[in-house]
Order: structure tokens, then C-alpha cells, then sequence
């Protein structure tokens, strides 16, 4: 029952106006953000950090995005945020890694977002693909 509730309170997120008023900048993201679900793929899963037994904090700041795992600085990489269409439908700011800050073989998938209240909701821009739910530390 979680999981279905969860669902359904991310396609409303998904489904909602991406009218300018409700675009958030670079600006909000910046601060600190710690992992709080990951929710989605084919075959519709759930992790969090009792389930994979591991913290996750993002940080913005300017354009550069940090990710730190159990605390230790896992990586460093540079974004820009472009509006482009989205899998969701319409135009959508999303947030572009730069190739330069991959690590060896890795993809890139670009990442729509929405700030609501103090949460951050990352979605790929991919079907079938995840979202990332965040809270706002400072």
C-alpha cells in the first residue's frame, strides 16, 4: 500500500503545470539536500537509506554538484541548467552534467527538477527511469 501511495504522489508531481511560476533556479538549489527515497524503474522499485544501508547528501553550489556518501565526498562534477523538452511533457528546466566530470564509462542522464517546500524532487529524463526525493539540510 506504501508503494502505491507513493506512486500516486509522484505521477501528481509529474502531472503538475511547468509554467514559469513553478520552475525553480540554480539559485534554490544550492545548499545541501540528504537523500531521503528513490522510487521508479522498470519494475516499479524502492530504495532508501535503511534498505541500502547507506546516507546520501547532494550539494549545490553554483555549478558545481557534490555527492557525498556515508559522509565521504564520493564526486564532483560540473551542471548547467537548460530548458529542454521533457519525457514528462513540455519544456522542463533540467539539470546537465558536464561530460568532463564523469567518472571512466559513465552515462549522463539528465535530470529534471521541482523544489516543493523544503524537498527536491529529481526525475531522469528517461522512461522507465528513477526519481530521487531529497530534503533540504541548510
Amino acid at each position: 500500500m506504501k508503494k502505491f501511495t507513493l506512486l500516486l504522489i509522484f505521477a501528481a508531481l509529474i502531472s503538475c503545470s511547468n509554467d514559469d511560476n513553478n520552475v525553480s533556479s540554480k539559485n534554490d538549489l544550492n545548499g545541501k539536500w540528504n537523500w531521503i527515497i528513490t522510487s521508479g524503474g522498470f519494475g516499479g522499485g524502492v530504495q532508501t537509506p535503511e534498505t541500502t544501508k547507506q546516507t546520501r547528501v547532494i550539494q549545490f553550489s553554483d555549478n558545481t554538484l557534490r555527492t557525498y556518501i556515508n559522509g565521504n565526498l564520493f564526486q564532483t562534477q560540473k551542471f548547467t541548467i537548460q530548458t529542454k523538452p521533457s519525457v514528462f511533457g513540455g519544456n522542463r528546466k533540467v539539470i546537465v552534467i558536464n561530460k568532463e566530470s564523469l567518472l571512466n564509462n559513465e552515462v549522463s542522464i539528465d535530470h529534471s527538477f521541482d523544489i516543493i517546500g523544503k524537498k527536491l524532487y529529481l526525475r531522469q529524463e528517461c522512461i522507465d527511469c528513477y526519481t530521487f526525493e531529497y530534503k533540504r539540510i541548510k
